[in-house]
């Protein structure tokens, strides 16, 4: 046998135990894709937690978790993503993948802080951002924030900047006189009012030293006989005055 044939038999050799390997290869890369995305890996344990305005079956429908899909195709991003886009409740999503089964997803909701009350006379709860939450109870336990509007229905869009101190004095009022507070009400110029169901008015001023300020309302009200219609400004902490009606 000549070189040249050696040669070629060796050339043709190589070629079939390549095409055998490739064919080999495709057919194991095919067995484990199938295999991967079989029953035998899929999503068929879905724990939900944390849920309280939403239920765990809307949940996993739009987080795609509904059917059993393959775990390759659980995207932990794009499930946070759907969820958060979904409920206005929801603030924050963690989602975790144990193999072979298992995803958990534990959601954490907003806290609602104050109403808003609409053009339509509706009440809406509304967090410490300001994002709208829903339907409020008509005797919502909460003070209903009042602020400067712009032109529109305050049942659409962000709240303005006026009603951020708001906000903040409403996210922070201490059990002490929290429960008293009817109304949080924001001047053009930022001052804060509250509006007690006594009625009584106390007059905070801009949102800052709200520690020290607090302290000097829990004071008056536990210490002071207070009218019907008076008026006590405590924006300058430990200098306050009583005016009345």
């Amino acid at each position: 046998m000549t070189p040249s044939h050696t040669k070629r038999r060796r050339t043709r050799r190589w070629v079939l135990v390549s095409v055998i390997a490739v064919v080999v290869l495709g057919a194991l890369g095919f067995g484990a894709y199938a295999v991967l995305h079989s029953r035998y890996f899929a999503a068929t344990r879905i724990i939900i937690g944390g849920e309280h305005h939403e239920t765990a079956a809307q949940i996993a429908k739009v987080a795609g978790l509904s059917g059993a899909p393959p775990m390759l195709s659980v995207n932990a991003g794009a499930i946070q993503q759907e969820i958060a886009a979904a409920f206005p409740w929801i603030e924050s999503v963690s989602v975790t993948s144990s193999w072979p089964h298992t995803v958990d997803v534990r959601v954490t909701e907003r806290t609602p802080v104050a109403t808003i009350q609409t053009h339509a006379g509706t009440l809406v709860l509304v967090d410490v951002t300001g994002r709208r939450l829903g339907p409020a109870a008509a005797h919502a336990a909460l003070p209903r924030l009042e602020y400067a509007l712009p032109a529109g229905d305050p049942a659409a869009g962000a709240l303005p900047a006026t009603a951020v101190p708001g906000l903040q004095v409403a996210s922070t009022l201490p059990r002490a006189f929290a429960a008293q507070v009817a109304v949080v009400q924001v001047g053009t110029d930022g001052w804060v009012t509250l509006h007690l169901t006594t009625p009584v008015t106390f007059i905070l001023g801009p949102a800052t030293d709200l520690s020290a300020k607090y302290e000097d309302v829990a004071a008056v009200i536990a210490r002071t006989t207070l009218h019907v219609g008076d008026v006590v400004d405590v924006s300058v902490p430990q200098a306050m005055t009583v005016s009345g009606p």
